[in-house]
């Protein structure tokens, strides 16, 4: 009886299309700027949590082509990856990871690597990552901001210059370190469809920087992962990103992805759910400021217009709780860019 439960187990869990979460963390320090940093304690309690919690790490490569090909990953995967070649990955993150014989990924513009810029690490440094489970991917040569243009710059030229930007950053990347991946992280998480266009022609995989899972059907140029930092690393917060599951949608539409302050509320946002083990009833859209938005439900369908956002980057959280998970929600999330009402970019 014990041997045909444990077919029926194997069986079911074959057909079975698990989700997978990936953590985005800069730097794993006590004395870090806030807005990109979780302390050393939260960084161990989290990978305790995954540890104790029979989570399975995997390397982002392995979970982004199996997921892109229609193939299952194990239940409760997890990916861990880091922006910036920032010196706490060494010193603070790696003794905490080897000891869980953890996969990761460092996300490096080789620029600050190659110019030995402040509390970046070398290339021999990353080395020792890579001699213990890391992978060194794309994140650009200078870091730039991908979807602006410069002072009278052609389209056409933008579109050369992020070109060499990228291919740059990978060959400096397989001739110090001798492998390279095709997986890319968009600088400060920004991008539109120009962006994605330049990516799909060279065959990167795009990592984004707005919350939520992935599974089957993703989308692999705006890939997402859940931001560790700030308020966002706490353990509360961790346990919900780490259990959640991709909300079941299509036929989104977002409208342009970049614009102006003043004309934001003018614009909707919306998709049509498919069906899922979910409490559609339940179902709940934030503003990265944490405003609850109001929704248009027509049957499946849903719609809602865009807060009055002032300049910087924006997105929505959309939340549903599961039918039959205690604590378990279906998410997703998306960026916006707002310009100043000029049409001047926001300063960092």
């Amino acid at each position: 009886m014990k041997l045909l439960l444990t077919i029926l187990f194997l069986v079911i869990n074959s057909f079975a299309k698990n989700d997978a979460v990936i953590l985005l963390y800069h730097h794993v320090s006590d004395t870090t700027p806030a807005s990109t940093s979780v302390s050393i304690d939260i960084f161990k309690k989290h990978l305790d949590y995954l540890d104790d919690n029979n989570f399975t790490v995997l390397p982002l490569e392995e979970v982004l082509f199996a997921l892109d090909k229609g193939e299952n990953i194990p239940p409760k995967s997890v990916v861990i990856t880091f922006d910036d070649a920032y010196e706490s990955i060494l010193h603070n993150a790696l003794p905490l990871l080897k000891e869980k014989e953890y996969p990761f990924t460092v996300f490096i513009n080789t620029k600050s690597v190659e110019s030995r810029y402040r509390n970046i690490l070398s290339w021999d440094e990353l080395k020792i990552l890579q001699k213990n489970n890391a992978t060194i991917a794309n994140h650009t040569h200078t870091h730039t901001h991908m979807v602006r243009f410069f002072k009278n710059e052609s389209k056409k030229h933008w579109v050369k210059r992020i070109q060499e930007d990228i291919q740059m950053a990978q060959k400096i990347i397989k001739d110090k370190l001798g492998t390279v991946s095709n997986l890319f992280a968009y600088p400060y998480g920004e991008y539109n469809e120009d962006v994605k266009k330049i990516l799909k022609e060279l065959g990167y995989f795009g990592v984004a920087q707005q919350s939520g899972p992935i599974s089957v059907g993703f989308n692999k140029f705006e890939v997402p992962r859940f931001p560790m930092a700030m308020n966002y690393s706490n353990m509360k917060r961790f346990t919900t990103s780490i259990n959640s599951k991709q909300l079941p949608l299509k036929n989104m539409k977002i409208g342009s992805k970049i614009l102006r302050e003043g004309e934001t509320n003018k614009n909707i946002f919306s998709f049509e759910l498919t069906k899922g083990n979910y409490i559609k009833r339940n179902l709940a859209c934030f503003s990265n400021s944490g405003e609850k938005l109001d929704l248009k439900i027509e049957g499946m369908k849903v719609s809602m217009a865009l807060p009055s956002w002032k300049a910087g980057r924006k997105k929505i959280n959309c939340t549903v709780p599961s039918k039959t998970f205690k604590g378990v929600f279906y998410w997703y999330s998306q960026l916006w860019l707002i310009k100043n009402s000029n049409g001047s970019w926001y300063k960092e």
